[in-house]
């Protein structure tokens, strides 16, 4: 019991607030203040409703005056009265309400596209250590919650405005009367405050723990195939559990604090009630209050309490999600726990596609999934000409994708430096080096769109003939035509109705598209059958033209062509040169092609 307690008060500890809430709100009034006057004319309306709600009470009594006085015609007079007041309050409620789902929706629209932006400019290694949990949880929760801010804040604060004209009103008629309510009000405050403080710091854990579950869930639906073929259902379930378990026992920690405080609150709320209704009750026998205006103080109590009191817990309740959200979105635009990528401010004119690496070292973290902290490439050197096709082959983990990764500076390495063009990649403009090569990935991601859309994403302003051409380049215009709707046919998410080969043949055909100088062949072929791959070879063989070509493979039919063939292992070139050469002189290439042919023909 000591040990949950203490890591309980660990946790706590451990959370820190990033900004205040002055800070969060300037950094939300920079998206609302597009939209302010739409803002500002909602929060007049609403005033002027809540204007309207503090008379009623009054002409009720008014009402009940009349009645106890038999002035009958009077009374139906005030109801008259009373019931366009309360129609136009509830009309300016209405017009208030739109305003305030306007400037929500395109605050929202806004935060989002700016999160997507600045959460594509995090450094690869950083969002695949934070996982994708993190990123859906702050993208969809956390931007609503900010964007729904000042509306929130300005409903409730025209709320409080109609509780002060109660109490001012209560003032007005009965000073004994407005005292004990301040009081009775003002400790109900306090036990608020004392609520949402401990929420706000539980709730801070549970968010944490929530992020890793929901995470973990994501990756699960994302690799449920190899899950099922892994036959570890249970093993992945287990873990679903354990997560899941300790972010509900969070959750539990949090409600039951809430709710203990919350059931402290109410029984006071209680208490304070029959308060009021025995002072009242003496009052009254002492001759000093009469029964009608009993009767509009009564209402206006109950009005007030419970109300008032909820309405003190639910600002500060929302302020703690507001403040959480707000930092949790700061943090992925501005903190340097989520590093943005840098690039420098030279441009390229025109790219040759020449590439040295030159003395590079390089090796994953131990936070990394794909890596212990190890080198991977250890004083790595390699010059690629202009217009030469370079092949990499060797075992897997021999540094063939992380040399992709750091050409690409999805990485960037810890030692030497890495040249396009003979210009140092950091100096260079992102559009300069990424704008300059193609990637075509072993395992390449087609989004949840249509055939024309997924290609659109690489050329917004591509003319039929010239998907058409890249497609045809690829060898997947056949099988496009044969869909239901062809090139307007959704292909779901992960492009989970197309073939491994289609969709590499597919992705092959969007980074064609592009155009750019350097081309980059992951495995791109590795799910492809033989007479599909002799077509894409011919495609590569097609596009290449004065083109810089990299091919990574461990079919070695896939590069038999290319200029040089570069056989790798533990983050060196063993050995180089044409295919003839290396059967030549490279025995483990030469052994990697027997085998090869050997598996080709029992096939």
């Amino acid at each position: 019991m000591k040990s949950k307690e203490s890591q309980e008060k660990k946790e706590m500890k451990d959370v820190k607030r990033v900004n205040s809430t002055g800070t969060n709100y300037a950094f939300a009034w920079k998206y609302l203040r597009k939209y302010k006057k739409t803002l500002f004319f909602s929060i007049t309306v609403q005033l002027l409703s809540v204007a309207l709600g503090v008379i009623a009470p009054i002409l009720s009594a008014r009402i009940i005056m009349r009645y106890m006085n038999s002035q009958v015609i009077w009374a139906v007079i005030v109801a008259a009265v009373l019931f366009i007041v309360q129609v136009i309050k509830n009309l300016l409620l209405v017009i208030s309400n739109k305003g305030y789902n306007k400037v929500y929706c395109n605050t929202l629209s806004e935060l989002e596209g700016d999160m997507v932006k600045e959460a594509l400019k995090i450094k690869s290694q950083c969002m695949e250590e934070k996982g994708s949990g993190l990123f859906i949880q702050r993208l969809t929760g956390d931007t609503a919650r900010m964007a729904n801010g000042f509306g929130r804040i300005a409903d409730m604060t025209a709320q409080a405005i109609n509780y002060i004209g109660i109490l001012l009103a209560m003032l007005y008629i009965n000073f004994w009367i407005f005292l004990l309510a301040l009081i009775l009000l003002t400790i109900e405050t306090l036990l608020e405050i004392h609520r949402t403080t401990r929420l706000y710091k539980d709730d801070r854990i549970f968010r944490t723990a929530n992020e890793k579950f929901s995470g973990f869930i994501g990756e699960l639906v994302r690799g449920a195939k190899d899950v099922k073929q892994l036959n570890s259902e249970d093993t992945f379930g287990k873990e679903a559990s354990v997560r899941v378990v300790n972010a509900n026992e969070k959750r539990l920690i949090m409600q039951k604090h809430n709710w203990t405080m919350k059931l402290v609150r109410w029984e006071f709320s209680e208490f304070g009630s029959f308060t009021f209704i025995a002072l009242m009750a003496w009052f009254m026998g002492k001759g000093w209050l009469l029964a009608p205006t009993a009767v509009v103080l009564y209402n206006y109590f109950t009005n007030l309490d419970a109300r008032a009191a909820a309405l003190t817990g639910e600002y500060l309740e929302f302020l703690k999600d507001f403040n959480l959200s707000v930092e949790r979105i700061y943090a992925i635009m501005n903190s340097p726990e989520f590093p943005k990528e840098e690039f420098g401010d030279r441009k390229l004119d025109t790219v040759k596609g020449g590439i040295e690496f030159d003395n590079v070292s390089f090796g994953y973290n131990a936070q990394d999934p794909r890596g212990n902290g190890l080198k991977v490439l250890d004083g790595f050197n390699l010059t690629i000409k202009p217009g030469e096709m370079v092949a990499f082959v060797g075992k897997s983990g021999c540094g063939k994708t992380t040399i992709l990764n750091l050409l690409g500076r999805l990485y960037d390495p810890q030692e030497g430096k890495i040249l396009l063009d003979g210009v140092d990649i950091k100096e260079l403009t992102k559009e300069s080096l990424r704008g300059s090569m193609t990637v075509v990935n072993q395992v390449p991601y087609i989004f949840n769109m249509s055939v024309r859309e997924n290609l659109r994403l690489s050329k917004e302003d591509m003319t039929e003939d010239e998907m058409k051409n890249v497609c045809r380049l690829a060898c997947i215009d056949e099988d496009i035509e044969k869909m239901p709707d062809k090139y307007d046919t959704v292909i779901g998410e992960g492009g989970v109705n197309l073939s491994g080969g289609q969709r590499q043949r597919l992705s092959i055909a969007r980074s064609l598209l592009k155009n750019y100088r350097i081309i980059v062949f992951d495995e791109a072929t590795s799910a492809l059958d033989n007479v599909t791959q002799s077509k894409i070879q011919k495609a590569i063989d097609a596009a290449r033209k004065d083109r810089t070509v990299i091919l990574i493979a461990h079919r070695l039919s896939t590069v038999i062509n290319a200029d040089r063939i570069l056989y790798m292992s533990d983050g060196k070139i063993l050995a180089g040169g044409t295919h003839e050469e290396l059967l030549e002189t490279c025995e483990q290439y030469r052994t990697l092609y027997q085998q090869e042919n050997g598996d080709e023909q029992n096939c």
